[in-house]
Parts: C-alpha cells; structure tokens; sequence
C-alpha cells in the first residue's frame, strides 16, 4: 500500500520560527555556502523543507551567543 501526501502525518512547521539559509548568511555574515557547511557539520540544526534548508531562528541566535568574540579562524568555533 502506497501513502499520499493527504493520508501521512505529516505536521507542516511554523514558518515564522524559521529563516531560510540566505536570511541566516546574512544575519551571521556568511555566505550561503558557509552555512550550509555548518549545517552539514551540525553546528546549526536545521529541517529539510522539500529542496529547502529551514534554519530556526533559535539555533541562529544560539551559534552567535556561542561564537560572540571569536574571529572567524579561532580553533574554538570548531568546537561542538
């Protein structure tokens, strides 16, 4: 038995408690890319939106409050 997309479960998000991987690059100031790489290497959580990344503005809040003071080669940001 094939399920539909009418018959899941599925729970569709709260978009406005998410930003997209261009707005998140642009309130940490790096490029699309660069976030996608911490995406990839869990440093920012996110949800697969059909082709789409969606970052919660949480996880963007939190990586800023964590990285506050670092440059961008400090060994320490890549610390989990």
């Amino acid at each position: 038995m094939t399920l539909t997309r009418t018959q899941t479960n599925y729970k569709m998000p709260d978009l406005a408690e998410f930003m997209t991987t261009q707005e998140a690059a642009e309130k940490l100031g790096f490029t699309v890319m660069s976030v996608r790489h911490l995406v990839y290497k869990k440093k920012i959580e996110s949800i697969r939106f059909g082709r789409s990344l969606l970052i919660p503005k949480k996880a963007v809040t939190e990586y800023m409050e964590k990285t506050k003071g670092m440059n961008k080669n400090d060994p320490r940001r890549n610390l989990k």
